[in-house]
């Protein structure tokens, strides 16, 4: 059975759109038809009416997504066909957004995704050394989910690579093996598995083997991008952007524009000193990409066991900080939850006080 959307705390709707409102229809010139349709089903299976809706505050909760306010935005005006109060509307994003310019409360909870599906309690099982593994390749590339810029990507890193030397992941989610992307990754195979593993879509957070762990470099290939029809837009930090660090390798990222910068901000040591990370600034892809994989290419010159050794401890702190925000971010969350409803409480107080 499909979860609820709706959840209802005492006098706030919080709303998950993202359940079952798939990246075609979040892009769709009917979305606000969609999502007139999915939240009138909502409705029916609360119990509740149009009306009923008055009496709450809405939050928009994108989970574990990287919707931004453009596609949260076809949703609020659907609420506001339907009558209801704007002053009672707020959305508690997952990616960065520019909240300050938003005719609404709203927050950004950028860390929420350090702990989905408890891939770092998995991982902390594990018990591994990992200052004593075997690194028997230079690079890591792991993209589960294939699309056109990540056929792309594959294929230049491949081109730019003795294959001996890297690990690289492409299409292993399940049924994504489109005749279009065999073709732009030729004449490489696709789907591209490691190890010959097939993992199951509830394993896709918690490998249970080191193959992935045993490169010094890794370049994250994020959930947001430019090009792609179905991608986040905005800076949208996931588990990937974490496991860099928790699996103690040094970090480059393909991904938006900005987001290195905001993983800097955030605290990691990005080894700045060896890796040229000003691609991050680059608005172009494609040469932004070239950019990236070309600094992959440099970084992976060096001697990566003697690398790593030497900047171990830098290694190791990383690795402490990712522990540190997943420890945190939960409250983190509530913290920002909180924050957004008592920011409608004040402006519902507000609106009242002058209306009298």
């Amino acid at each position: 059975m499909m979860p609820d959307r709706i959840s209802i705390k005492g006098d706030f709707l919080w709303y998950n759109i993202w359940i079952k409102h798939e990246f075609d229809r979040v892009y769709s010139r009917q979305v606000k038809k969609y999502w007139r349709e999915l939240f009138f089903e909502d409705l029916e299976r609360a119990n509740l009416t149009v009306e009923d809706l008055k009496q709450f505050y809405i939050i928009v909760n994108p989970n574990w997504e990287g919707h931004n306010a453009e596609d949260v935005e076809p949703f609020r005006l659907m609420l506001s066909e339907l009558g209801f109060p704007m002053a009672q509307f707020g959305v508690l994003f997952t990616c960065y957004e520019n909240t300050d310019s938003l005719p609404y409360p709203a927050e950004c909870n950028t860390e929420r995704l350090v702990y989905i599906s408890s891939w770092y309690a998995n991982l902390k099982k594990q018990n591994i050394s990992w200052k004593n593994l075997t690194i028997d390749k230079k690079l890591v590339v792991l993209m589960r989910r294939a699309s056109e810029s990540r056929c792309t990507l594959a294929k230049k890193v491949l081109d730019t690579f003795d294959s001996k030397d890297i690990r690289i992941t492409l299409g292993t989610f399940p049924d994504m093996i489109p005749t279009e992307w065999r073709k732009m990754v030729s004449p490489y195979p696709y789907p591209m598995y490691v190890d010959d593993d097939r993992a199951a879509n509830t394993e896709q957070h918690a490998p249970q083997h080191n193959l992935f762990y045993t490169a010094p470099v890794q370049l994250v290939v994020e959930s947001s991008n430019q090009t792609d029809r179905f991608a986040w837009r905005n800076i949208f930090i996931t588990e990937k952007s974490y496991k860099v660090f928790a699996w103690h390798q040094f970090p480059l990222w393909y991904a938006v524009p900005g987001t290195v910068a905001k993983m800097r901000d955030a605290g990691f040591d990005l080894f700045d000193d060896i890796i040229d990370h000003s691609y991050d600034a680059i608005d172009d892809p494609v040469t932004r990409m070239d950019r990236v994989v070309a600094e992959a290419y440099e970084i992976c010159r060096h001697d990566g066991i003697t690398l790593r050794n030497f900047h171990w401890n830098r290694l190791e702190s990383n690795a402490l900080l990712v522990e540190n925000i997943s420890k945190t971010a939960f409250t983190v969350q509530k913290t920002k939850a909180e924050k957004i409803q008592n920011e409608l409480l004040e402006l519902y107080k507000s609106r009242t006080s002058i209306s009298a």
